[in-house]
């Protein structure tokens, strides 16, 4: 099986980064997203962003995405294998399951 890496990419712009409130035992709770592509067959996606430690929790869904960046339900199976945290990255491993190349959006949800 070949991996090729996604460049690393920021949540930076302020219309990705939203807080919400939190509770239990979370403290903060943050949520953003990366349009990506094209790509295809197994990826590794990493993701820069302050708000992520080694002990964060990360949920991370992926779709695919038109040419305005709007999500669709397509044929392709887009599969999210393997998250990853680490301090200030979280790296996605995701299977674009199409022969082609095309642009997925990964939604992120950060848990602290």
């Amino acid at each position: 099986m070949s991996i090729i890496t996604a460049p690393e990419t920021p949540i930076e712009t302020a219309e990705q980064i939203a807080g919400a409130v939190a509770g239990g035992n979370v403290v903060d709770v943050w949520r953003g997203w990366v349009n990506w592509g094209p790509y295809n067959n197994w990826v590794n996606y990493p993701i820069t962003w302050n708000v992520i430690t080694a002990n964060s929790t990360v949920l991370v869904a992926a779709s695919e995405i038109d040419g305005n960046n709007v999500r669709f339900l397509g044929a392709a199976p887009i599969t999210v294998a393997n998250i990853v945290p680490a301090a200030g990255l979280v790296t996605v491993k995701i299977n674009v399951a199409w022969s082609s190349a095309l642009r997925i959006r990964t939604d992120i949800v950060v848990l602290n």
